[in-house]
């Protein structure tokens, strides 16, 4: 059976949700000591090592020094004979998108429930031996980098930097200019949080190196505005044409304000409505990656059914790769969005829904006063047959 790490450990110590969400998130950078210690089983330096030779991943391989050229780049899959050629220092390996392929990291999300799932873009899990990195850099969204195994020296900038300046002519982008102001070492179950564009650098002090970094989703306006128009265009009338009928005499070589007030307000009553946002961003933000075969998990249950599937199960956990989340809708009810397709939900099945999309693993006994529900069913039936969610005895 796949082994999950418990659900839901406390990562912010001392601090409160609250406190965290208003002094730190995207504000300033902020280290946890013993955050999650002792460590749980996350994932091995083998898994690691095997998943950058699969070709279904995104892998790299970064060498500072001891390949061809300073810094070079090379991208997996890799073979496994490669492994025994590298150098004993300055190397780094990292794997993209290890959530959606290792059950044990999937559930390692809960951990970071306070913030919402939505905003959660994949884990990235990086192995170096000693002296091990990647350079002076920054990111362009928010992450949390936990020390999993062995030591790595944290160098940050206190503040942002907001424009792009990297060293020239190099495959990895590298800052011209890194002045750290705080030092640290992190050991397993440390935490250290970045808000976007903050620099770091982080290198690997000794064997067995391993951070994982959860990273969270920052689309540029550019990737929004396209996805919004394309979502409008899918759901025009192309029957419905621009007319004039209050047309009066003018300039011929002139567009009037009254033609520029008639062109705004079509794009606005186009895609400017709550309702025709809020089912946007729905579908956008559960939308899975392309190397997400759900399917693979299937297990095809009707719905008379679900209700002993469900009793005779421990947990119930979200696929590796699936997404939910919702909306609320009126007193009771929710759009529920599950890997991009929406079900309008009232009563027990917004409920259900709501339980779905708030945990990855979720103890199969919280459902259980909802099965008898005929929309509770078809709802878990879907999702099972799908492959959006899998049941663990």
């Amino acid at each position: 059976m796949k082994q999950r790490s418990n659900p839901r450990w406390p990562v912010l110590g001392k601090l409160s949700q609250k406190e965290f969400l208003s002094r730190y998130w995207q504000k300033r950078p902020v280290l946890l000591k013993k955050a999650l210690f002792p460590f749980p089983d996350v994932i091995s330096p083998e898994e690691v090592g095997g998943m950058s030779c699969d070709p279904r991943v995104e892998s790299r391989l970064i060498l500072e020094k001891g390949g061809k050229r300073p810094w070079e780049l090379k991208r997996g899959p890799f073979k496994p004979a490669m492994f025994k050629k590298l150098p004993k220092t300055h190397w780094t390996v990292l794997v993209n998108g290890v959530d959606r392929f290792i059950p044990r990291v999937n559930a390692f999300l809960d951990h970071f429930s306070f913030i919402p799932f939505w905003r959660m873009d994949d884990i990235m899990v990086s192995y170096a031996d000693d002296k091990g990195n990647v350079g002076a850099h920054v990111d362009n969204f928010d992450v949390f980098l936990v020390q999993a195994a062995g030591k790595r020296e944290w160098m940050i900038e206190d503040k942002p930097v907001l424009k792009d300046d990297f060293i020239p002519d190099l495959p990895v982008r590298l800052l011209k200019k890194f002045k750290p102001t705080h030092r640290w070492v992190l050991e397993p179950g440390d935490i250290l949080y970045l808000p976007p564009r903050f620099p770091h650098h982080g290198i690997a002090r000794g064997k067995g190196c391993m951070t994982i970094s959860v990273g969270f989703r920052a689309p540029t306006s550019s990737e929004i505005l396209n996805s919004v128009v394309a979502s409008a265009l899918s759901q025009m009338d192309d029957n419905v044409r621009y007319s004039d009928p209050d047309l009066v005499a003018q300039a011929p070589g002139e567009i009037p304000t009254a033609a520029l007030r008639k062109f705004s307000k079509t794009i606005q009553e186009s895609v400017s409505s709550e309702s025709f946002i809020g089912d946007w961003l729905g579908r956008f933000a559960t939308e899975t990656y392309g190397d997400v075969n759900l399917e693979s998990t299937a297990h095809p249950v009707t719905p008379a059914k679900v209700p002993a599937e469900i009793k005779s199960s421990a947990f119930v956990v979200r696929a590796e790769g699936a997404r939910f989340a919702y909306i609320r809708s009126g007193k009771s009810g929710v759009s529920f969005f599950a890997n991009g397709e929406r079900h309008e939900l009232k009563g027990k099945a917004a409920e259900c829904a709501k339980l779905l999309a708030d945990h990855v693993v979720l103890p199969s006994e919280k459902l259980v006063p909802f099965v008898g529900d005929v929309t509770v069913r078809k709802l878990l039936s879907g999702l099972l047959s799908g492959g959006a969610v899998v049941l663990e005895e």
